[in-house]
């Protein structure tokens, strides 16, 4: 059983996965929608992934990687705030500081160091991008009678941009927050696959709470501006592109709504569709201008 728990492959892809999916049914079947016992689970898994790959949190904190645990925290923190206090606007703006905050922790050596090179230029855009993208997807008001596609905006979203950031990141020799994003990306992904299944078998889809959904994507976007900050091959146009998901995702309930089709089964696939689009041309970058090596961290 360790040794099985020990494959990077089951702890990063397989597991988070699995984890999805039960989080999904005890949403469907066991909690209400505005309990809070959902985020708390969120947010205990967000935790368990961030202590399995980056370990404990070191005080005080120093690298990077070091800082992403402690910017979970502060996103818990926010997302366990009392679903009132987080309407559509203020939650919107509240992690739109917040990850600006976190851009400038996270990057202030090399902002101070002044070299504006291409990798830097990227790496600000993916930034401010993030923050943008956040920003418009958590100001979305819920609709009072919402289509069908609207419970999976925040989780394809997420699953599309931390899916393309695991990608760039590994190539861009970034490892560990490549098998960070990777499990938030089979997180989200397990969820998915629940509410679409039961979409199929003619119920409605449970969409995440305004908590659990700022803490998560929070979460995500951060280590994401981490790998466009600090991945030393990480493709500059891949990075650009990997954020887009987010502002896509609140396109879709509005200029973006007439691409979505009637038919019932096929809304969610489309919007995913129309929202994995950046990811999949920021993956297709990647992989196309991978310098020799760079999965390994080589050459």
């Amino acid at each position: 059983m360790s040794a099985l728990l020990g494959n990077p492959m089951v702890t990063t892809a397989a597991l988070p996965l699995v984890l999805g999916m039960v989080m999904a049914l005890l949403a469907r079947f066991a909690l209400p929608q505005s309990s809070p016992v959902l985020s708390l689970v969120a947010a205990a898994l967000l935790l368990f992934f961030y202590w399995d790959t980056l370990g404990p949190p070191v005080v005080p904190p120093v690298a990077a990687s070091q800082k992403l645990i402690y910017l979970a925290f502060a996103g818990i923190v926010a997302g366990l705030l009392p679903e009132r206090l987080l309407s559509a606007a203020v939650a919107g703006k509240l992690v739109a500081g917040a990850l600006a905050a976190a851009l400038l922790w996270l990057g202030w050596r090399r902002l101070a160091g002044g070299s504006l090179d291409l990798q830097m230029i990227a790496a600000l855009i993916a930034g401010l991008l993030a923050i943008v993208g956040v920003a418009m997807l958590l100001s979305l008001k819920a609709s009072p009678s919402p289509p069908v596609e609207e419970p999976f905006l925040a989780p394809a979203a997420m699953l599309a941009m931390c899916l393309a950031g695991a990608i760039i990141s590994v190539l861009g020799a970034s490892i560990v927050a490549g098998q960070l994003l990777g499990s938030l990306a089979a997180l989200a992904g397990g969820w998915c696959l629940v509410q679409y299944i039961a979409v199929l078998r003619g119920g409605a889809a449970t969409g995440w709470s305004k908590g659990t959904g700022l803490m998560l994507v929070f979460a995500a976007a951060t280590v994401l501006i981490q790998v466009a900050l600090l991945a030393p091959k990480a493709n500059p146009v891949a990075l650009m592109l990997s954020p887009l998901p987010l502002a896509v995702a609140a396109l879709v309930p509005g200029p973006l709504q007439g691409l979505v089709p009637g038919a019932r089964p096929l809304r969610p696939l489309v919007a995913g569709l129309l929202i994995a689009s950046p990811a999949i041309l920021a993956i297709l970058t990647a992989l196309l201008f991978a310098p020799h090596g760079a999965a390994l961290g080589f050459s």
